[in-house]
């Protein structure tokens, strides 16, 4: 890539002959760039080679050589800028743009989206950040969930309504409250073209056992080449939907992964992965998927560098995050919230008096009063008074003063565009009231959490159905590590009598008034979700789903009416 020297030094030029063609002398360049004739000639070649300009020396002292531009300044300081962004420098690219972000907006924008490469349709989206954990028995972050969801295939899934449908499993039936018959596709493979076999499903099955949601299969055993059977300890009208999970997506075998499969992950989904690095992930349509083969050929997600991120959507047309009052109405809020998680079981939250101080000192007011004014609009967010957007959980209100001066440790993803900003208001409020802080920072999850006061964490559940908070609660909320275990069993008897009755509604504002009330945890902030229609353009059915992305394998490309008639007139 050329050096921002370089491009200094072609505006330079550009300047002083107003970007018109002009008969020079060598001697003229010299004194342009203050620099000797053999550095002058690099130069000149240099910006040849990138096809700025064009440089015709006349041999011999005095004679006049030709110089023809064949960029603006304008038009190298946007390739300039493009070329840095495709290293995820978004930095640099502003730098060079002279640090005006319309500018930059005007590059991603023409940079980003949809484009056409070789008769694919393609599609480019920027984040924050690597997505580099994409195993989906892991402790998976929003993002990948998502992206789990497009790699690979489950039992059963919950389509764009939100409705349960098959998937691996064409149908099922439950032939006891413990015990289960799920019939499986003929001639399904992986990406590796594996063949999936109803031996591999049941060994899936049997590892979710470890996991709370599934603490109850006895067992998973293939009863013919296309039937697989699970035995339940209770009883459990739930079992197929709960299958849906990212946890329960069927995987390819242990033995037969290579070491890279975070990175690399090989599953029977709609997408297979075929690049990821710090610098992008790019998926590409399975062409041997057995559902109907995605009409987007490819997508491909390209890392924005951490210092700028907040001013990006995992969007299309417009990926530069749009001021509130644009906001359309389509565009909706997480249905979970960001929530300060307290360590009740061994963190000074395991006196209620502390627990008490933490839950009224840091209620979503105190610390959205907090917000620097600027960030409020670039954040999206708005006070939660619950776990999801409506609902009101009343605690307590009224100062106290800490139990006593200590150091409060709170941990937090280390990589988010958010997080550092509200720790700063916690921080702030905390030191107000004369105690120290300190911060704990992590990658995918805390290690030691007996050494954790309190925990800031989204949510991160993928649907807005209310018993989506039955996998959030026993999978990846981490609540189990940080809670009282009365409180917890308390909680998990609750779900268990969901699942055993067939028709019991599932006990969401239950569940989240006790956790609130509790002092388990302090809802914080909703944000608004990613896509908006308003944003897709050409593309069609890119409805923003709960964990702010839209589905890749149900979207396509409307063409324009003279774009159909070129192309049959090449036919």
């Amino acid at each position: 890539m050329s050096s921002p020297r370089l491009r200094v030094q072609f505006e330079t030029l550009f300047e002083h002959y107003k970007g018109q063609d002009s008969d020079v002398q060598l001697e003229e360049i010299t004194e342009i760039l203050f620099c000797t004739r053999r550095n002058a000639r690099i130069v000149l070649n240099k910006m040849e080679e990138e096809g700025w300009l064009e440089w015709h020396p006349a041999p011999g002292r005095g004679k006049l050589s030709q110089l023809n531009f064949k960029r603006s300044r304008a038009d190298v300081s946007e390739n300039l800028a493009k070329r840095y962004l495709e290293e995820g420098k978004i930095s640099q690219a502003l730098k060079v743009l002279d640090h005006d972000s319309s500018k930059l907006a005007q590059v991603v924008e023409k940079y980003l989206g949809l484009v056409h490469q070789e008769g694919q349709q393609v599609v480019r989206l920027p984040y924050y950040r690597p997505l580099s954990n994409l195993d989906p028995a892991a402790p998976m972050r929003r993002s990948e969930l998502h992206i789990v969801q497009q790699i690979f295939s489950g039992l059963t899934r919950i389509d764009e309504h939100e409705q349960l449908q098959p998937d691996l499993a064409h149908t099922w039936e439950m032939i006891t409250p413990t015990h289960w018959r799920f019939y499986i596709r003929p001639s399904v493979r992986f990406h590796n073209g594996d063949l999936l076999t109803a031996a591999h499903i049941a060994d899936c099955l049997s590892e979710l056992k470890v996991k709370r949601l599934f603490a109850h299969i006895e067992s998973a055993e293939p009863v013919s080449s296309l039937i697989v059977d699970v035995r339940l300890s209770r009883d459990d009208y739930k079992l197929p939907l709960l299958l849906s999970e990212s946890c329960a997506k069927i995987t390819l075998p242990k033995e037969n992964r290579a070491d890279n499969f975070d990175l690399f992950p090989i599953g029977t989904g709609p997408y297979k992965v075929t690049q990821n690095d710090s610098k992008r992930l790019i998926l590409q349509a399975f062409d041997g998927y057995f559902g109907f083969r995605p009409l987007l050929d490819r997508v491909e997600v390209w890392v924005i560098d951490e210092a700028h991120s907040s001013m990006v959507f995992p969007s299309l047309s417009k990926p530069v995050r749009p001021e509130i009052a644009e906001f359309s109405d389509e565009v909706e809020l997480d249905p979970g919230c960001t929530l300060l998680l307290l360590n009740r079981k061994d963190g000074l939250a395991k006196s209620n008096d502390w627990a008490n101080y933490f839950s009224q000192r840091l209620n979503t007011l105190n610390l959205f009063q907090q917000l620097p004014q600027d960030k409020i609009v670039e954040l999206g967010v708005l006070p939660a008074h619950g776990l999801k957007p409506g609902w009101y959980h009343h605690t307590k209100q009224g100062y106290v003063s800490p139990p006593s001066y200590r150091s409060v440790t709170i941990a937090y993803h280390g990589q988010h565009p958010m997080f550092p900003t509200l720790v700063k208001c916690i921080e702030t409020l905390l030191k107000q009231d004369g105690l120290s802080v300190n911060l704990v920072t992590y990658d995918l999850t805390v290690e030691n959490t007996d050494e954790v006061d309190i925990w800031l964490k989204p949510m991160g559940i993928s649907t807005n159905r209310d018993d989506a908070l039955a996998g959030w609660l026993l999978n990846y909320s981490d609540i189990a590590a940080l809670s009282k275990d009365t409180d917890f069993a308390h909680w998990a008897e609750l779900i268990e009598q969901w699942q055993a009755t067939d028709s019991r509604a599932f006990p969401a504002k239950e569940l989240g008034k006790s956790l609130v009330e509790k002092l388990q945890l302090i809802p914080m902030f909703h944000c608004w979700l990613g896509v908006n229609k308003d944003q897709c353009g050409s593309l069609q059915n890119a409805k923003c789903n709960a964990l702010g992305w839209f589905d890749f394998s149900q979207v396509w490309v409307k063409p324009e009416l003279g774009q159909v008639s070129d192309e049959n007139a090449d036919g």
